[in-house]
């Protein structure tokens, strides 16, 4: 069977084709191991590297920094692409890169690093593309409304809550009588589980503390020099002096121009960066069983 092979033509050319290969690169073996360590380094190399390390994405600010480097400046420079390319080759030749999770993990955030870097080519946000972010997303920059109170509190946990209403109302004409100040709050009722003074709180946090009833209850009260209530929350009856009640509101576009700028770009930089791995997801067709 061999040897009828062997007196096939092209079994007869494939042979001598293997010979000739193997002696040729026998013959000129210090040739391909110079090819293969020889590491070529030009402008364009130097000007990626440049890129990758300042981690920015402008080709001519690379090439305005290059062209000034001192001959020190740019030695040192080919002597870290030099590094970074023998240490990647030797990897490449012990195969670390097969069905390592680690590298093909790092090599997904650098592609992803990568198409971010895109956002450094994209024009700029302009004082209109700001004021469209803020029409769309207004209700993101919504001020909580807030309150500034002191209270004193009757428990009803030991006592029935007419009882405590009862010593809260008692207490509501000597409070107005005396003209109890915000300051001298702390002389008066029971001890409160969180705090006596509240000062700019927003309705959220004072909800957490008294109940849902109690802050709209609150909210509906007008400032005034004089105590008001009683009031009931989840744990008793309260009477307060409510100096001051901010209702909720949206603020101006000047107002909160600062953080319009910072959302609008971050949310900018991602349309970039998608518009980029969608690109590059384009050149392939995607399969599934």
């Amino acid at each position: 069977m061999i040897s009828k092979l062997l007196k096939e033509p092209l079994v007869q050319f494939l042979l001598i084709a293997l010979i000739l290969l193997g002696g040729e690169r026998w013959i000129n073996a210090e040739d391909y191991a110079y090819d293969q360590y020889l590491i070529e380094i030009n402008d364009q190399q130097l000007l990626q590297f440049m890129q990758l390390r300042a981690k920015t994405f402008r080709p001519d600010q690379a090439e305005a920094a290059l062209a000034a480097l001192s001959p020190d400046q740019r030695q040192r420079l080919v002597d870290d692409y030099a590094r970074d390319e023998v240490l990647f080759r030797e990897a490449m030749a012990l195969n670390l890169d097969n069905n390592d999770q680690i590298i093909r993990r790092r090599l997904i955030q650098k592609m992803d690093y990568l198409a971010q870097g895109f956002y450094d080519e994209a024009a700029p946000l302009t004082e209109q593309d700001l004021r469209d972010y803020y029409l769309e997303h207004r209700q993101k920059y919504k001020k909580a409304a807030e309150a500034t109170f002191t209270h004193v509190f009757f428990s009803s946990e030991k006592r029935s809550a007419q009882e405590a209403e009862a010593m809260a109302e008692k207490l509501l004409t000597e409070l107005n009588a005396k003209q109890v100040p915000f300051e001298n709050a702390s002389r008066y009722g029971e001890r409160f589980l969180y705090n006596r003074n509240y000062v700019n709180r927003e309705d959220g946090e004072i909800a957490s503390h008294f109940g849902q009833s109690f802050q709209l209850n609150l909210f509906e009260l007008g400032v005034a020099e004089q105590w008001q209530g009683p009031v009931q929350s989840s744990y008793g009856w309260h009477l307060l002096l409510l100096v001051k009640n901010t209702d909720a509101y949206i603020p101006e576009f000047a107002e909160v121009s600062s953080a319009v700028f910072a959302d609008a770009q971050r949310q900018h930089q991602r349309e970039v960066k998608s518009q980029a791995i969608d690109k590059l997801m384009a050149k392939y067709q995607i399969e599934t069983e």
